[in-house]
């Protein structure tokens, strides 16, 4: 079966063919360059040193596995199986950074009702899973679309009450459940 034709890429006057990507390589880092100015800084977004100390607690707190698919670092899955008891939290954060680095897997502390709905729990370990990149990019694709996440319109905003009866409703089923 034949390929599909290449497009162009979508930027203004650029010929480049692309393959199943909007942009050429050029100008996917441009926009990805722009998309993150446009967002602030980590620290202005909310992850800060808190954040930071926090986050490592969640990834303690679910044993380094994301809560969804089960994904785990290598030297995490190193020692489960040597059973070399738990590995060294820097050696840990050490290989995730490195990852992230070359753009493979890591692990997000992700919040579960996301920052813009309830910046009231940006620093609540309750509200926090450890994801990996796939399911937390994932997550936050649905969030937007949904409208709930990051550069969605909010509609929970200018409903405070309606935000507070969700938590209980969801505290409430976590405490059944568990």
């Amino acid at each position: 079966m034949p390929s599909a034709p290449k497009q162009s890429c979508k930027s203004t006057g650029c010929p480049t063919p692309c393959d199943g990507e909007p942009y050429c390589p050029d100008h996917r880092r441009q926009t990805r360059r722009q998309r993150d100015e446009e967002r602030g800084t980590p620290t202005a977004r909310g992850y800060d040193a808190d954040h930071r100390k926090l986050r490592v607690l969640c990834f303690q707190r679910d044993q380094w596995r994301c809560v969804d698919c089960g994904w785990e670092p290598d030297v995490v899955a190193d020692c489960r199986r040597f059973e070399l008891g738990d590995p060294p939290v820097e050696k840990v954060l050490d290989e995730l950074r490195q990852q992230q680095k070359r753009g493979e897997r890591h692990l997000h502390a992700d919040h579960e009702l996301p920052i813009a709905v309830r910046p009231d729990l940006r620093l609540e370990l309750d509200n926090l899973r450890t994801r990996c990149d796939r399911c937390h990019n994932r997550k936050t694709r649905l969030e937007t679309a949904a409208g709930r996440g990051r550069g969605g319109s909010n509609p929970y905003r200018s409903r405070p009450d309606t935000i507070a009866a969700l938590s209980v409703k969801i505290r409430e089923l976590e405490i059944f459940v568990f």
